[in-house]
């Protein structure tokens, strides 16, 4: 049966999203938004805020993945993975476990905790799990998050439920310009005239659509209506008059999987080019020694080791301080130093260099 596909599916997705903030590779969060040092954290890299041009490229992979996701599987996502489908099912399925009698208001009471835990693991992406849970009753703008994310999450998979899907959805939308004929569907097979006519694939539907009718932007590709048809076909040995057609490899889908491999090159190459160790100087000013010019600089970190920085100055100028500067692991020292020159203006060099690595910046020497 689908359903049960569908809730593995569904299981394994969501203990990925809760697992996810307590996974730590090279001693961070697996996924997680660093509030303290504005950087995002996945995997194992770490992208500072001023690097955000590679959540830019994320994003533009993303798109690529979700518009060739689209044109080859159509609205899998929406019944298979969406958490506005899934977290609704949930509750129904640990109401299913009650009476009869107790199965509606005990859908809602079980929507109540679970969307807590939701809500929950939600902060765990912004702050450490461990944290979060220490923090939440002593800090108002914790449990401020906490309350407004588990009301949002209740009311729309407690009171609004499938309706969003049916009519307020902008992926349905999109849905509407690239699916074509030959896009991955649940659909009913017209060759076949002979349908029992037990109506069982509309009373299963969870947004009510009646898939006899010819493909709608409002069902979601669950499949529940698949599970009815061969419920009631099974005991007259008749095959299914619903199941899943399309065509999967084509050009279509061929075009827009190279798209998506391009824009995920682009993504590596950018993350596989970033530099260890970033250096960068400014002038400030004049000092207060004869022909002196104070500059500073910044030197960042992104490597898992220390690093020993020795600054130096070519041209027609000498350093005047200290030039070694240690920068640990993940870490950025900003400083001054002075430079005083020879009498004669023009252009200056400073260098940053280490183990491994050699950073030339310019600057006008005034």
């Amino acid at each position: 049966m689908w359903k049960n596909r569908r809730r593995i599916v569904a299981l394994l997705g969501g203990a990925t999203v809760l697992i996810l903030p307590f996974l730590r590779i090279r001693g961070r969060s697996a996924a997680r938004f660093d509030l303290p040092t504005l950087s995002l954290h996945f995997f194992g890299t770490v992208v500072p805020i001023d690097e955000f041009y590679l959540v830019l490229l994320g994003a533009l992979f993303l798109v690529a993945l979700t518009l060739w996701v689209t044109v080859v599987f159509g609205r899998l996502w929406c019944g298979w993975l969406c958490p506005q489908t899934v977290i609704g099912e949930v509750g129904e399925w640990i109401a299913s476990a009650l009476p009869a009698g107790f199965r509606r208001g005990g859908k809602t009471l079980a929507l109540l905790p679970f969307s807590a835990l939701v809500s929950l693991s939600l902060l765990w992406y912004v702050v450490p799990p461990a944290e979060a849970i220490r923090d939440l009753f002593r800090s108002p703008i914790l449990l401020g998050a906490f309350l407004a994310q588990w009301g949002v999450i209740y009311i729309m998979v407690a009171v609004v439920g499938p309706r969003f899907c049916k009519s307020a959805c902008p992926y349905a939308m999109l849905q509407n310009v690239l699916a074509d004929r030959e896009t991955l569907a649940v659909a009913y097979d017209p060759a076949r005239p002979e349908c029992l006519r037990c109506d069982g694939c509309t009373r299963s539907c969870p947004v009510g659509v009646d898939v006899r009718k010819g493909g709608q932007r409002e069902c979601i590709a669950c499949a529940a209506c698949i599970d009815a048809c061969r419920e009631a076909t099974s005991p007259r040995d008749v095959a299914p008059f619903i199941a899943y057609r399309g065509t999967v490899l084509r050009g279509k889908a061929y075009l827009f999987a190279g798209g998506c491999l391009a824009a995920a090159l682009v993504l590596l190459a950018a993350m596989w080019s970033r530099p260890d160790v970033r250096f960068a100087v400014q002038w400030e000013g004049m000092a207060g020694t004869p022909r002196g010019n104070v500059y500073r600089y910044s030197v960042r970190n992104d490597s898992d080791r220390p690093v020993a920085v020795a600054l130096s100055v070519e041209g027609p100028a000498r350093l005047l301080d200290d030039p070694e500067v240690a920068v640990p692991s993940r870490g950025r020292v900003t400083g001054t130093v002075t430079v005083q020159g020879d009498g004669t203006p023009g252009e200056i060099l400073i260098t940053a260099s280490g183990r491994g690595f050699r950073i030339v910046r310019r600057s006008a020497f005034p």
